[in-house]
């Protein structure tokens, strides 16, 4: 290791030195952790805590090069979440619980706001009851609907709707990305197990994903020669789409979608399904 070297933290590190390898793996390592709702400098502190020990706030910003009220910001967001402490002395020293601890730790949280809101909503609906119908002018008129969502939560939980409630066809045009987080959120599961047709392309892709091996290789088209991977779109039964406006390119809190069914919306995006199917490649 060269004295330069020693003066660069791993994120600075540049290929064909000797931290850029361990850079790779730290990068993959915090792009799982967006997965838990963390913020990319949120898992860049965690990570370079639990990996170096106690720090003082300034540490921290210095190691990190990041500005001092916002690495501030992020330990509080931090130990707000039961993952890092911080001593009552100052300076104040920050340290991150284990990983299995702070694994356990956030969904145990996730799974008592899940409560919460289950037992607001019983009585929601209770005072819901109370409250008479009004009367409304019958209208015969249909109008177009559109709806937007943030976050892959909200997100995900329309794409199961639309798998579930179809009738004839589903058709998903999406990332390698895309569809590995369909895969984590049991998506594909569904769609393995769905008596409906099927078809997926997956672009850009030469070999068929391992993780999407479970759905017969004939309902998946590979188009290897895209350079985009920014593009993912989902019809149900040629009635509905949803359309990621920003896909699995961003943290699950910053995915943003649109829900349509708009006729000539469905219309051109299936037209644009049936001829990237046509060019794309069987998989193998």
């Amino acid at each position: 290791m060269t004295g330069r070297e020693k003066n660069l933290t791993i994120y600075e590190s540049e290929p064909g030195s000797h931290l850029y390898k361990q850079r790779i793996s730290l990068e993959s390592i915090q792009n799982e952790f967006l997965k838990f709702g963390f913020t990319p400098n949120q898992a860049r502190v965690y990570i370079y805590l639990a990996k170096s020990g106690p720090k003082t706030a300034a540490e921290v910003y210095k190691t990190l090069s990041f500005p001092r009220t916002e690495t501030y910001f992020i330990l509080h967001a931090l130990q707000s979440r039961g993952i890092v402490t911080g001593t009552l002395n100052s300076p104040a020293i920050y340290a991150a619980l284990p990983l299995e601890q702070s694994i356990v730790a956030i969904i145990n949280a996730e799974k008592e706001k899940l409560n919460m809101l289950s037992k607001q909503a019983e009585e929601l609906l209770n005072l819901w009851k109370q409250i008479p119908t009004f009367a409304a002018e019958n209208t015969d008129r249909v109008s177009e609907k559109m709806q937007t969502l943030q976050g892959q939560p909200q997100i995900f939980s329309k794409v199961s709707n639309m798998i579930s409630t179809s009738r004839e066809e589903i058709l998903i045009f999406g990332s390698i990305k895309d569809l590995s987080r369909f895969y984590h959120s049991n998506i594909l599961d569904m769609l393995s197990n769905s008596i409906v047709k099927v078809k997926i392309i997956i672009s850009p892709a030469k070999t068929m994903p391992s993780f999407a091996e479970t759905i017969d290789k004939k309902r998946i088209r590979l188009l290897p020669e895209s350079s985009k991977d920014n593009q993912c779109f989902l019809i149900k039964d040629n009635e509905e789409i949803l359309m990621f406006l920003r896909n699995t390119t961003q943290s699950p809190n910053d995915i943003f979608a649109m829900w349509s069914d708009s006729d000539a919306l469905v219309d051109s995006m299936h037209r644009l399904f049936d001829y990237s199917w046509d060019d794309g490649e069987v998989s193998r």
